[in-house]
């Protein structure tokens, strides 16, 4: 359950990430239209498709910019 509950939450407070929320989503709907792509159920259309690759991609990987650049005492 605490996957789940990452999914939706920031560290700080416990209080809910908009852009995780969205982030999760759009690569959720990523990877079922890749999935489905594979097995021919229809054709994608490969500017949305990465248009929407580099947004949840974008939003998932804010949080860890800011880790990466944040100062440690």
């Amino acid at each position: 359950m605490s996957f789940w509950s990452d999914q939706f939450t920031d560290e700080k407070g416990g209080k809910h990430s908009s852009k995780k929320l969205w982030g999760f989503i759009i690569m959720v709907l990523v990877c079922i239209s890749y999935i489905l792509a594979g097995f021919a159920f229809y054709t994608v259309n490969e500017g949305l498709f990465n248009s929407m690759l580099v947004a949840g991609t974008t939003l998932l990987g804010l949080r860890l910019v800011g880790e990466i650049f944040k100062k440690k005492n």
